[in-house]
This record gives C-alpha cells, sequence and structure tokens, in this order.
C-alpha cells in the first residue's frame, strides 16, 4: 500500500462511505489526514488498518463511545487499561445479553403468530390484534444508545 491514499481510496478498501471517514476522524477515531496543496486529504496505509478495526467493533456491538475510550486505552498504565478494557466490554456484553433475551422473546412470539394466522388461513391477518402485550421495552431504542456507567 502506499502512504499517499486519498479518502475515496480508504472509503472502497474498507467498505465504507466519505462520510464514515470524515465522522470517524471527527469523534477522533481517526488521526487528521495531512493535506496535499489543494487541501484534499491524504491518508497513510494504517488509516485502512485503523478503519477495519473500528467497523469491527460496531459490528461486534461496541458503540463509537465505546470505541472512543478503547482507543484512549492505549494512553493508559497498562493495569488501568486492562481493568477499564474489562468493564466497557462486560458492559457491552451484558447489553448484547439482553437484547439476544429480548429478540428470542419477539422470535417466539411471531412464530406463535405465524402458527395462528396459518391456522385461521383467510382471517390470519386478525391474529395480529390478539398479539399479547410483550410485557417489556422493545429492542431498540431511538436516540441515544446505552453508554458504560
Amino acid at each position: 500500500m502506499t502512504g499517499n491514499l486519498r479518502i475515496g481510496e480508504i472509503a472502497a478498501r474498507c467498505g465504507v462511505t466519505r462520510d464514515t471517514i470524515r465522522f470517524y476522524e471527527r469523534k477522533g477515531l481517526l488521526d487528521a489526514p495531512g493535506r496535499t496543496p489543494a487541501r484534499h486529504r491524504i491518508y497513510d496505509s494504517k488509516t485502512v488498518e485503523r478503519v477495519r478495526f473500528v467497523r469491527q467493533l460496531q459490528s461486534c456491538g461496541l458503540t463509537i463511545g465505546d470505541i472512543q475510550s478503547l482507543l484512549g486505552l492505549s494512553q493508559a498504565d497498562s493495569s488501568v487499561a486492562s481493568r477499564r478494557l474489562n468493564d466497557i466490554l462486560r458492559f457491552r456484553l451484558e447489553f448484547i445479553e439482553q437484547r439476544i433475551t429480548h429478540l428470542e422473546s419477539c422470535r417466539a412470539l411471531l412464530i406463535k403468530t405465524l402458527q395462528r394466522s396459518a391456522e385461521a388461513r383467510h382471517e390470519g391477518y386478525s391474529t395480529l390484534q390478539d398479539l399479547p402485550d410483550a410485557g417489556s421495552s422493545p429492542p431498540f431504542s431511538f436516540g441515544r444508545r446505552a453508554t458504560l456507567r
């Protein structure tokens, strides 16, 4: 890889958009890029590795805030960094396990409704009216994501 990659090249190699790269820069997940005389961003090959690392963490359910904290740990004392890493990962794992539990109950409800709908045949749509109260919060909340306390 060359050392002078433009934003489009980074985005293409990582499977993200240019806006994602700019967002990661604003959030401090990427170092500030160099600039050409025409003020175009230029990156080194390490940026590709960093973007892929951030995407991998996101795909495992970590939030941008979690990732910011994790990346900041590289400057911390190793014992402090290790404890903080464990705290962040335990919190996120607990959050994911709660979502899995809720999604499993949603899955069971949908399967039951499908079975009832198949039994009702032409009146299948009316089975939606008989859905029981879920009794818990929705699996997804809009707005700010849960963050580590």
